[in-house]
């Protein structure tokens, strides 16, 4: 018999080599290593899943679109989604949580749809942390702890789908172009005038417009920015935390560590210490 063109990996079937897995509340938790330079072919899955990048570079192509996945980065893949991987120079592991469908019914009305997307910033980011903590330290109390934050993290990703859906309309260019402006320059001091005045609208309508189409604030966006920058900093050895906290442009290693816990809900020694030696 010839195989499928493009297999369906069952639920709790991953290609790559799993280093451990665990269910709790109707997911499945799993780790898994992939080596360097190495491809999986065109392929989906019956489950929904969620896959959070604890180390590792690599792409991947889905709905003739291709992404480059990084180092605390989650990822959400619907059922049967058709996705390819090619991974880079260095090891990659992966945490990826599965969703039994039954989790995605509701019985007062149809099931949750959600597209595939993914996050570098935000609640599903900071959810994703703590799924994984729990995953790595289990206790009497972790079943629960898992279902809980499982079913959270659907409900942000969930959240987001909606946004997008109700987004009657795509942002005028003005807005495209501040987002884009604040995107590449969030290390440096920008003012709320400074870019207003560059995509030449008032302040009061580029706050108003901006939380309106990206469902937060301009200030918020720096933030995660900042933060995402900071994790990438983390993995590399030779740079302190002091030196990263000033380098993503904040005041000092507290107003840092303070910002870095509330958004991913670790500390930077704690991210280093699980994510910097995979």
């Amino acid at each position: 018999m010839r195989p499928a063109v493009n297999p369906r990996l069952a639920q709790g079937n991953f290609y790559g080599e799993m280093l451990r897995q665990h269910d709790a509340g109707g997911f499945s938790l799993s780790e898994t290593r992939y080596l360097p330079g190495s491809t999986l072919p065109r392929h989906s899955h019956e489950s929904h899943y969620i896959c959070f990048v604890l180390s590792g570079t690599y792409k991947e192509t889905f709905e003739r679109k291709t992404r480059s996945c990084q180092p605390a980065m989650l990822l959400y893949h619907p059922a049967g989604e058709l996705h390819a991987q090619y991974f880079d120079q260095t090891a990659v592991d992966l945490f990826r949580v599965e969703v039994n469908p039954a989790r995605l019914l509701d019985v007062s009305r149809p099931d949750l749809c959600m597209e595939g997307r993914d996050f570098r910033g935000g609640v599903p980011i900071s959810l994703a942390h703590k799924l994984y903590q729990e995953f790595r330290g289990p206790d009497a109390a972790s079943y629960l702890a898992i279902e809980g934050l499982g079913l959270e993290l659907i409900a942000a990703i969930a959240r987001d789908s909606r946004r997008r859906e109700n987004t009657s309309r795509q942002p005028p260019h003005w807005l495209s172009q501040a987002h884009e402006l604040i995107k590449s320059r969030f290390l440096e001091h920008l003012t709320l005038g400074d870019i207003a005045h560059t995509v030449g609208v008032h302040p009061v309508t580029l706050a108003r417009e901006f939380r309106h189409h990206y469902y937060c604030t301009i200030g918020e966006l720096v933030r995660r920015e900042r933060i995402d920058f900071a994790c990438r900093e983390l993995l590399r050895p030779d740079e302190s935390i002091a030196d990263i906290a000033i380098a993503a442009g904040f005041y000092d290693q507290s107003h840092f560590a303070k910002t870095f816990k509330k958004l991913t809900g670790i500390t930077p020694a704690e991210y280093r210490v699980n994510y910097r030696l995979h």
